[in-house]
């Protein structure tokens, strides 16, 4: 046994946290890694210890071997915890530690070399005889060959890394040779091998993976299944344990498939064993992941397990804590992952700083995040998760209305998130049900949308604008002094506009009482709505909060001015935007007018910040709407940039390899 004194956590965001958090009960203590822009992150701040490794592309910082394997030394790290994603499934960040003495929180050299390639790994699981789906090696330079004799459709995956990185289905020779390039170019970009291979596609497929865990001394178990069918783009967004409706005879030849993987490996460490599961009941081995998974905690959750905790411990040479018939699974768990992206832009990242938020609490709610303070960066080279909500209940029902009422209560102000949409999808009857395959959200995207905007448009009107007069014109806060009540017009009826989503609404109130000494003291005030009087009760126990009460019903409103200087209130998981032409609010900027009319002009902006991967045009060429422009790669994903209009290319801005930002010229038009 070795023992294990401080580690150096390879990671950063959440999941670092989640490492710190497991090594601090252990009274071990961390190592944090920081790149330029991260020194005041949550995972550098919350640590013993912090190393500064460099700035720039990932292949110098968080992929770097040789300063990782130096940070460690350095700082006299006995152990190196890679979390997931980056190095965690490399073998030769693994094999590095053990020529360097360094203890690896992870599955061995032999494992990872075998399961990093996804090839590889179906063919020993096909020996070991579990099902498998025929697959078919791709290379580029007989790209065009290979595409003419597949068996459409096809799905295109890259044979090293994971997470769905890349993969895209494919009908026809021509749709296959062009997202065969893509993804082999998105496999070397984030996994370091541009290999690529195909498989069947199979149109109605559940995602079932099982949590294993393996020692040193011959111990291997598993935790169970997870359900992890609810995807976007081959991107888990929703995950739950246990697998609900999984036929009894279909859960335990999966669970024994998955242990016999284990142990023909001989497994130690944490991993995940993936099946696809048909229509028809049939499963096929998919991969293993020699790693901790983002959704590790809906597991924990019904087992009460810290696999983080159990991890350590096994690398440091212990036999796992319990056996298997001590583990048992209680109740059920949903995990969802809010992104800061536009479900109404195509998904497209959103890089503007958070600067307000506030998260689900109670005794069936967990998160996880690294947001601690308000302006958090978000950084585009990253992954866009800005936080893991996870809910429990004594049964699935139960844990899924704990997690939309969680919903209803997050707040993430500044960027745009799939918030609203992760809470259209869970109310789906469809979801409700259990019915659902891994292209759900794709087939269901505009249904999901409309349902979204449907549940926004019935929030209570009267609670955002009841809301607004209150923090607009009765101070919220001990610095803010109104002149109006200072002047002695607190009791006068007064009209004001107010423009809810740029609809003007003539809103008439009076105040009743006010106490400008007690915050949280209710003020009472009269207002019309439409013509009908309403009374209104409100209260700021907290800064940018609001607690109203119409009738007998109270809402938590939650509030914080945008950059142009508007309101914008949280309800029910909705923003608004609020304002009025009065002395009170900031008005628009000289150059607004201007930047309004550059935007219906002939210039091509990008919608987001990151790096020009690839351009699709060339100057002078005429393009027509629809036509792909360029490709911008932001938070390890690809963002196609189409024509909005037809036109000829003037020039051309940017070329491949620029950081762009958001709303920089890509492309200039002329009118054709």
């Amino acid at each position: 046994m070795q023992t294990i004194r401080k580690i150096l956590i390879a990671n950063r965001g959440e999941i670092a946290l989640r490492i710190q958090r497991a090594a601090k009960s252990m009274g071990i203590l961390t190592v944090a890694l920081y790149t330029a822009g991260e020194e005041n992150a949550a995972h550098v701040t919350g640590t013993d210890e912090s190393v500064f490794i460099g700035k720039g592309a990932l292949n110098d910082t968080y992929l770097n071997i040789a300063r990782i394997i130096d940070a460690a030394k350095t700082t006299s790290s006995d152990a190196i915890h890679p979390g997931y994603g980056f190095l965690s499934e490399n073998p030769e960040m693994a094999e590095a530690c053990r020529q360097n003495g360094i203890i690896w929180i992870g599955s061995s050299v032999d494992t990872l070399n075998l399961m990093g390639n996804k090839l590889e790994a179906k063919f020993f699981a096909q020996k070991l005889g579990i099902p498998v789906l025929k697959d078919q090696p791709v290379l580029l330079d007989k790209l065009e060959k290979t595409a003419a004799t597949l068996p459409y459709p096809v799905l295109i995956k890259s044979a090293y890394g994971g997470g769905g990185k890349g993969m895209q289905v494919a009908h026809s020779p021509s749709e296959m040779i062009e997202k065969a390039i893509q993804t082999s170019r998105m496999a070397q970009n984030y996994f370091g091998n541009g290999d690529i291979y195909t498989e069947p596609y199979i149109a109605k497929a559940r995602h079932i993976e099982v949590q294993i865990l393996g020692d040193s001394h011959g111990n291997l178990l598993h935790l169970y299944e997870r359900d992890c069918t609810l995807q976007r783009n081959y991107q888990k967004i929703i995950e739950e344990a246990p697998a609900s409706g999984l036929p009894e005879n279909v859960k335990e030849t999966i669970l024994e498939s998955a242990l016999k993987i284990g142990k023909a490996v001989r497994y130690t460490g944490a991993g995940t064993v993936e099946f696809l599961l048909d229509d028809q009941g049939r499963y096929y081995f998919m991969e293993m992941n020699p790693r901790i998974q983002v959704e590790h905690p809906v597991t924990e959750e019904i087992t009460g397990i810290d696999i983080v905790r159990e991890q350590i411990r096994i690398a440091s040479g212990m036999p796992i804590s319990f056996h298997q018939d001590e583990i048992k699974v209680k109740g059920h768990s949903v995990e969802v992952r809010l992104y800061s992206e536009d479900p109404w832009k195509g998904f497209v990242p959103s890089t503007i700083p958070v600067s307000y938020f506030n998260l689900p609490q109670g005794e069936n709610i967990r998160t996880e995040t690294d947001l601690i303070s308000n302006e958090t960066e978000i950084v585009s080279q990253f992954d866009p998760l800005l936080c893991k909500i996870i809910s429990r209940g004594t049964d699935r029902r139960e844990a899924m209305n704990h997690m939309v009422k969680a919903l209803e209560e997050t707040v993430i102000a500044g960027p745009e998130t799939n918030q609203r949409y992760l809470h259209s999808l869970l109310t789906h009857s469809s979801v409700e049900a259990g019915d659902v395959s891994t292209r759900f959200c794709e087939e269901t995207i505009d249904v999901l949308l409309t349902q979204a905007d449907s549940f926004r448009n019935n929030i209570q009107g009267e609670f955002l604008i009841a809301s607004y007069l209150y923090i607009k014109f009765m101070p919220v806060d001990s610095k803010s002094r109104n002149p109006w009540m200072s002047q002695g017009f607190s009791n006068l009826q007064r009209t004001v506009e107010v423009s809810l989503d740029g609809s003007i609404i003539k809103v008439p109130f009076r105040i009743i009482h006010y106490n400008a000494d007690s915050l949280d003291s209710k003020t009472s005030f009269l207002f019309q709505l439409f013509g009908k009087e309403t009374t209104a009760f409100a209260a700021s126990p907290k800064e940018n909060i609001v607690q109203l009460t119409i009738g007998e019903k109270t809402e938590t409103i939650h509030w914080k001015k945008d950059q142009d200087s508007h309101t914008r209130l949280f309800l029910k998981g909705n923003s608004f935007i609020l304002q009025s032409a009065d002395l009170l609010e900031c008005y628009p900027k000289a150059n607004d007018t201007m930047a309004a009319l550059e935007v219906h002009g002939f210039h091509v902006r990008s919608p987001l910040h990151g790096k020009v991967i690839d351009i699709r045009v060339q100057q002078d060429q005429v393009i027509t709407k629809g036509d792909l422009l360029l490709v911008i790669e932001a938070m390890k994903s690809e963002n196609h940039i189409v024509a909005h209009s037809s036109g000829r290319i003037k020039s051309i801005d940017v070329s491949i390899g620029t950081q762009v930002n958001d709303q920089m010229t890509l492309i200039t038009l002329d009118d054709h």
